[in-house]
């Protein structure tokens, strides 16, 4: 009987395990990779030419042109959406000629390119939803054989649901007059991250491009281990490929300008007349909070620092290079006293709290940094 229960139980967990299967490939196979059909879908972040390949065709009658870079945050993108919605309401959001997200700010990138009359969507989104709508947890003894905790099957769904064929040609149609939608994933067999340029795809003839671009929304949102990650064909040598993408914030919490063009030290395309936004959707400065020492609470909070600091690390070089070649700077952020740090994930109240909050600071205007907070702010 003690065996019989036993092969029961391992049985029903087995029942909950996912599995991957991978044909392997070489190094010099993921260098030559393509998308079959859309040469132009993506390019590597440490690319010499990066830089070069974001510069939208894209600029107002007077030559000044916006660029919107949203990060990761997962439920604080309320901060994101409701900041979007108020900065409508100001009268003074702009048409952004670039816009950029990773994770939760994937999520909300193609929305805020798309212009004001999707505000209403990123408004259901980020204060109807809760965790059952964002991921379920597999059976606790399925885990160990599966590659992640969590299923992102509802999430898959809800990125279907609202990111319809209908407006993936929409974006398509703004790519064609010049503007450039960006969304960043993390390649963990290349170990680098990988710039899509979403309009590129949805502009294609490609007849899995609407999967594809949901594909890669549902990838940089996806956190490694929590969530299962995104296999997405490419072919190399004549042969189809399976790489394994992860959430944009593997590597980098916000993308801004390529760290190739910084490093160069060149100038991109329309720098000096470049108006740059950064809407961060958490902490840049931690509060302080006396950790248990218990193994979660030190790992959470290690994590939780590591993020905190590469994302840090990010925008003040941003900044820095920003100034170097008179680009303008505009930085937002959730404050380092906004209260509920404790919230479960997803929590809807929380989320609903923070997106009100987004919006009032976005309705008053003037809620722009010009420069990072220095670790006292």
């Amino acid at each position: 009987m003690k065996r019989t229960l036993t092969a029961l139980v391992l049985a029903i967990a087995l029942s909950g395990c996912t599995t991957i299967e991978r044909t392997p490939f070489t190094q010099r196979e993921q260098a030559e990779a393509v998308i079959p059909g859309i040469p132009d879908a993506r390019f590597w972040a440490d690319a010499p030419d990066a830089g070069e390949r974001m510069a939208p065709a894209f600029a107002r009658a007077d030559g000044e042109t916006s660029m919107l870079a949203l990060s990761g945050g997962s439920d604080n993108g309320a901060y994101g959406a409701g900041l979007l919605n108020g900065w409508t309401q100001s009268g003074t959001r702009p048409d952004f000629a670039i816009v950029t997200g990773v994770s939760t700010g994937a999520l909300i990138a193609p929305f805020a390119f798309l212009g004001a009359d999707q505000d209403v969507t990123l408004e259901r989104l980020y204060t109807t939803i809760s965790a059952r709508d964002i991921y379920k947890l597999r059976f606790p003894l399925a885990i160990p054989a599966s590659p992640s905790a969590a299923s992102t099957a509802p999430l898959a769904r809800m990125i279907a649901a609202t990111m319809t064929d209908a407006l993936i040609d929409r974006v398509a149609r703004e790519q064609a007059r010049g503007r450039r939608l960006f969304v960043g994933t993390a390649n963990l067999d290349a170990q680098r991250m990988v710039i899509w340029n979403m309009g590129a795809i949805a502009a294609s003839r490609a007849p899995g491009r609407y999967a594809l671009f949901r594909q890669i929304l549902l990838a940089s949102s996806s956190i490694p281990a929590l969530f299962p990650p995104v296999m997405i064909s490419a072919q190399a040598g004549g042969r189809t490929i399976s790489e394994m993408h992860v959430d944009g914030g593997t590597t980098a919490q916000i993308l801004t300008l390529p760290n190739a063009a910084i490093v160069s030290g060149r100038a991109v395309p329309l720098a000096s007349r470049m108006h740059l936004y950064l809407i961060v959707n958490n902490k840049l400065n931690g509060a302080f909070h006396l950790v248990s020492p218990k193994t979660i609470p030190i790992a959470s909070q290690s994590f939780s620092l590591n993020l905190r600091s590469s994302l840090s690390g990010s925008i003040d070089v941003s900044y820095l290079y920003a100034v170097a070649h008179g680009v303008d700077f505009n930085l937002s952020y959730i404050a380092r006293d906004y209260p509920g740090d404790d919230h479960k994930s997803f929590d809807t109240a929380f989320m609903r709290r923070l997106f009100a909050d987004g919006r009032e600071l976005g309705a008053k205007g003037g809620f722009w940094k010009k420069r990072p907070p220095t670790p006292s702010e």
